[in-house]
């Protein structure tokens, strides 16, 4: 019964410093980490609709999103590990990516809308022919 007590003790003590990831020296902000995990998860859809148009590209949707941020993987992932460990903020992150792929999302059905009620209109084409009535024959 000692023994499990004593390990007990241990264990809560050892568990008790846990700390967390801190605030990485070039901190992204809520904006710039909303922007970039937006563009990561949509480059990575389109990568698993049409992987190869991706495959001929002969880019990582990672490696693009670094160059268009000016960023590379060790200062996302140091950011990424700092938000993961503050769990508010990280739902806070991933209510606005959320949303912002809602708008992306929007925005693509309304285009796809318009393009078919414009390729309605050409599909309707008013029949100038006149047609015969076979009884009038």
């Amino acid at each position: 019964m000692r023994i499990a007590l004593a390990l007990l003790i241990v264990l809560l003590v050892s568990c008790s410093d846990i700390k967390n990831e801190p605030r990485p020296d070039d901190f992204y902000g809520d904006d710039k980490m909303a922007d970039i995990m937006t563009d990561l998860y949509l480059m990575e859809a389109a990568m698993t609709t049409n992987r190869a148009t991706f495959a001929d590209l002969k880019t990582l949707p990672s490696d693009y999103i670094y160059k268009k941020y000016k960023t590379d993987s060790v200062t996302f992932k140091e950011n990424l590990y700092y938000y993961s460990d503050r769990n508010q903020e990280y739902k806070a992150l991933m209510v606005m990516i959320e949303s912002r792929l809602k708008s992306v999302k929007d925005t693509v059905d309304a285009r796809r809308d318009k393009a078919m009620k414009e390729k309605g209109k050409f599909l309707k084409v008013k029949d100038t022919v006149p047609q015969l009535d076979p009884d009038n024959q």
